[in-house]
């Protein structure tokens, strides 16, 4: 039997309560309760009339992008030229069943396609148009393609406008949804407009059977 003197006896015990003490830690850590997501209410909707900015092609380094609806392509203008710099067709084509089709730059100026009916959304690289990666929520979405809005918010979010839900959702950049903004859109993608506009974000949707039009507005950092 080896014997142990005071200083490796000392060791011992240290090394004993130091293994303890990570146990703790791991037990508190493995059994505490989730950190629940920051609450995002509902939108309420503005007063109306409200006039909101024109649309404008976002722009990132003197390249201002496009999509090509009849021709199934996003493109990139210089801006000083008007020459284009590049024609993307995404990661294997852009499917576009109906009216569908846009695209958006983010706060942290990533360039993101909708595309519709892969109901997802691609990112391009903006300098020269390569396939990046898609994003889709964790959900699938319903129907032949979803959404038919969408703006990229800041933190890698998604504010999204859906038919079928009829539902204007914030998204995580995971793909989870964080909340319905909006409950009850209405029936026609045709009623939805969405304009991302410097740091705001303004929606509206018009209700013909009401009568009247709602409209909200977010900002892309909240």
């Amino acid at each position: 039997m080896v014997k142990l003197n005071k200083l490796q006896m000392t060791a011992l015990l240290l090394g004993v309560l130091m293994l303890a003490a990570g146990a703790v830690q791991l037990w508190r850590a493995a059994t505490a309760p989730p950190v629940p997501a920051p609450v995002v209410p509902p939108l309420v909707p503005l007063p109306v009339p409200h006039v909101f900015p024109a649309p404008q092609a976002p722009t990132i380094n003197g390249l201002e992008y496009h999509c090509d609806r009849e021709n199934r392509s996003v493109y990139a203008v210089k801006v000083d030229t008007g020459e284009i710099a590049w024609v993307s067709s995404g990661e294997s084509g852009w499917l576009v069943p109906g009216a569908a089709f846009m695209l958006d730059v983010s706060p942290e100026s990533e360039l993101w396609v909708l595309n519709p009916g892969r109901r997802r959304l691609e990112q391009l690289n903006p300098e020269t148009g390569d396939y990046i990666a898609s994003w889709e929520p964790r959900e699938p979405l319903p129907g032949c393609c979803n959404p038919v809005r969408f703006a990229a918010l800041s933190g890698g979010r998604f504010l999204t406008m859906e038919k079928g839900r009829r539902q204007a959702r914030l998204y995580a950049p995971s793909g989870d949804v964080l909340n319905v903004l909006v409950a009850n859109l209405s029936a026609s993608e045709h009623n939805y407009v969405l304009i991302h506009h410097e740091d705001t974000v303004y929606m509206s949707d018009l209700q013909p059977l009401n009568d009247r039009v709602r409209q909200w507005e977010i900002n892309v950092h909240d």
